[in-house]
């Protein structure tokens, strides 16, 4: 028998009208029954009275995340699900191993593993593919992006310059088929190779399945911050091209250049929206950091033939990259074994670190040394890792205001861009969610849980055409986060990255709870994979 539910006492935040109100949610099997006024509880249904002051939500819905390793693996992430994401977006930033031939597998364990993990074996894992090996795993449900940079490297491997006409056919060919296997779009990430060769004709002609499918291109700009404006007209380009919608990943920048880039948008007749998470620290590979994109476009070997070159070391070591002030800046997250001691250490400290490890036995001075030997140290670290180290950078130019006026625009979807690699992951994973929770807040409850609702749902689930979900009505997928009276704590920080929220005192995928008390429901797998 399909079991039904009832959530009693609480107040309901539904994403749709401008207050909360107190009312009932019933639920049958997977989908809500009704929202309302309830006298008494219908026969054979489970009743739940939750506490005074608790908030019913729509599931939350993570628009930008690396966790298809991990759902791969357990299906389940729990610093998401702590914070009641219902639903993770992944295949980010056109990398993705989803989607990918053997060939490409490998190159992505090579080269994106810092972010995505390792598919082990490399091997070809079609959306089909990926929804197959984690059906009937999943506590959490799961969209997936097909990836530009994958299919890019599919059809013409590391290879720069523009895709000839076999090449691009074959390329949106491919974005056909992850369209019919339940894709939700195309993503790419325009700092990364081989995505970055593509141009705005290439990527539009890639992206023309979308329209048909009524599905967005989403990309990590090829610029940010002072070049914002740019990034964000190649994307609205890209969409006037292809006839989509548009989504920025991870938005950030001034807002007078952005709040123009929208208006180029809404003239241009091309729908954007955006992801963003609130925090001043950006989280990469190392590598994407610190060296320049020629000398990573030939592939992970040439690269690091080029870091043994005394010539090319030299040239870098002279970059302001490579001085002690902007190091200090860095900060290391996944390391290799041998250096997982300096996980959490900026670049400059980790190098004096070692300098001073180095120097004790001997009697040695143990100070940092100078910024050149803190240069000479990553490109060290970077050679002995074969490139796969993860970091954190600050974000120069961006303040709390800038983060609050991006969090308050109603084109903001949440999207932690998580990473959940390495010793030393960046917090956004396991508290952006939360923190943004207390930003929709701070005007007050009432409306204030409907802005909750709205971002961290709702937009996210009209931006990836996620129909069925982001909203509490009768039809609709019950995929629900119960906050208690206490509200969403985010209590992950920059030195404890991994310490999960509080108040979530019940997450519900498709109508089954799968986080209660502050823990995973075992023996339950109820999520799936989602279009």
């Amino acid at each position: 028998m399909t079991q039904r539910t009832l959530l009693r006492g609480g107040l309901v935040a539904d994403a749709i009208g401008a207050t909360t109100r107190r009312a009932d949610l019933l639920m049958d099997g997977p989908v809500i029954a009704s929202v309302g006024a309830m006298a008494e509880a219908p026969a054979d249904c489970e009743v739940i009275d939750l506490a005074p002051g608790s908030v019913i939500c729509p599931g939350f819905i993570d628009a930008h995340v690396h966790a298809e390793g991990p759902l791969l693996e357990a299906g389940r992430v729990d610093g998401a699900l702590a914070q009641g994401v219902t639903t993770l977006v992944v295949g980010q930033d056109g990398q993705s191993w989803i989607g990918a031939t053997a060939d490409t597998a490998a190159y992505l364990n090579r080269y994106f593993s810092p972010v995505n993990g390792v598919l082990a074996p490399a091997r070809a894992l079609s959306v089909a593919g990926y929804r197959d090996a984690v059906s009937g795993r999943l506590l959490q449900n799961v969209a997936v992006l097909a990836s530009q940079g994958t299919i890019r490297y599919n059809v013409a491997g590391a290879a720069a310059g523009p895709l000839g006409p076999a090449e691009r056919a074959a390329a949106r060919r491919a974005v056909e088929d992850a369209l019919g296997d339940g894709a939700v779009g195309l993503s790419s990430g325009l700092d990364y190779l081989p995505s970055r060769h593509g141009g705005v004709d290439e990527v539009a002609d890639l992206a023309g399945p979308l329209a048909a499918a009524g599905r967005p291109y989403v990309s990590h700009l090829r610029a940010y911050g002072r070049d914002v404006g740019a990034g964000l007209a190649e994307l609205v380009a890209v969409g006037r091209g292809a006839g989509v919608r548009v989504h920025a990943s991870h938005l950030w920048g001034a807002p007078p250049d952005i709040r123009a880039a929208f208006q180029s948008a809404d003239a241009a007749g091309v729908g954007l929206s955006y992801d963003m998470y609130p925090y001043r620290r950006s989280s990469t590979i190392l590598a994407m950091l610190l060296l320049p994109p020629d000398l990573q476009a030939a592939g992970p070997a040439q690269t690091l033939a080029a870091l043994a070159d005394p010539r090319q070391r030299a040239a870098l070591l002279a970059g302001e990259k490579f001085s002690d002030e902007f190091l200090q800046g860095v900060y290391l997250g996944r390391l290799p074994a041998g250096d997982a001691q300096h996980a959490g250490q900026s670049v400059a400290a980790a190098a004096a670190a070692a300098a001073a490890a180095a120097a004790a036995p001997a009697g040695g001075d143990s100070a940092a040394g100078s910024s050149r030997a803190a240069g000479e140290w990553v490109l060290d670290l970077l050679a002995r890792a074969e490139l796969n180290v993860g970091a954190h950078l600050e974000r120069r130019g961006l303040s709390d205001d800038d983060l609050a006026w991006l969090a308050a625009d109603p084109r903001q979807c949440a999207g932690s861009d998580g990473i959940y690699q390495g010793q030393h992951p960046h917090p956004r994973g396991y508290g952006a969610f939360a923190r943004l929770a207390g930003e929709y807040l701070s005007d007050g409850p009432d409306t204030g849980y409907q802005q909750v609702a709205r971002h961290l749902s709702a937009n996210a689930a009209d931006a990836f055409g996620l129909h069925d979900r982001g909203r509490l009505a009768a039809g609709l997928a019950a995929d629900i986060c119960v906050i208690g009276p206490g509200g969403l704590t985010d209590r992950a920080t920059y030195d404890a990255p991994r310490a999960q929220a509080t108040g979530a005192d019940l997450v519900i995928v498709n109508g089954v709870i799968v986080f209660r008390d502050g823990q995973p429901q075992p023996g339950r797998h109820p999520g799936r994979l989602v279009s």
